[in-house]
C-alpha cells in the first residue's frame, strides 16, 4: 500500500531540503494526528544525520499508542534529483507490524519554487490492517501536504547548525 504528494511549495529547493531534514518539522507537519516524541534522554538532534539512527516513539492524536519506531536518514541524488530516504522501521506496537519505506524528493520549479514528491510505501502484518489504516494514511498525508504549504514560505533560507 502507499500514499503519496507530489506538490509545489513556497521555497527554494536548498531550503525545503534544509526543512525535510528536521525533526521540528517531521514534528509539526503531522501534529495532531500523529504526534512524535523522542527516546533519546537528549531529545531530538537538530537535525537528522544521515548513518545515525534515532529512537522515537508516536502517538495518534497525542494519547492512543502507535509503537517505537526509529529515523535512519540517507540521503543520494537520482538523475540530479536529491533525495532523502528514510530506512528506519517500528520496533514495537502499530508501527512493529509495519515495513515501511519513505521517500521525499524535491526539484526546483521555472518560478524558483520547489516540487516535492513524497511517497509512503507500506506493508502491515496482517495485510488486512493495511488496507484498514489507508484511509486513516491518506487523512495525514493530505494533512503534511497543507501544513507543508502553511510552513514552506517561513523556509526561505537553510538554516545553519549553531557552531
Amino acid at each position: 500500500m502507499h500514499v503519496g504528494l507530489r506538490i509545489i511549495l513556497d521555497a527554494p529547493v536548498d531550503a525545503v531540503r534544509d526543512a525535510l531534514l528536521s525533526p521540528a518539522v517531521m514534528v509539526a507537519v503531522t501534529k495532531p494526528f500523529l504526534v512524535y516524541r523522542s527516546r533519546d534522554p537528549q531529545g531530538f538532534p537538530v537535525r537528522w544525520v544521515p548513518g545515525q539512527p534515532h529512537p522515537i516513539t508516536a502517538n495518534a492524536f497525542g494519547f492512543v499508542p502507535s509503537g517505537d519506531t526509529h529515523v535512519d536518514i540517507d540521503l543520494y541524488e537520482v538523475e540530479g534529483v536529491p533525495v532523502q530516504r528514510d530506512n528506519g522501521g517500528g520496533t514495537s506496537g502499530l508501527f512493529g507490524r509495519m515495513t515501511m519505506q519513505h521517500r521525499m524528493a524535491v526539484r526546483p520549479t521555472p518560478d524558483g519554487r520547489t516540487m516535492l514528491v513524497d511517497r509512503l510505501t507500506y506493508r502491515m502484518r496482517p495485510s488486512v490492517l493495511g488496507v484498514l489504516l489507508w484511509p486513516g494514511m491518506w487523512v495525514i498525508w493530505q494533512w503534511r501536504a497543507l501544513r507543508m504549504r502553511q510552513l514552506a514560505p517561513q523556509w526561505k533560507r537553510p538554516r545553519r547548525a549553531a557552531a
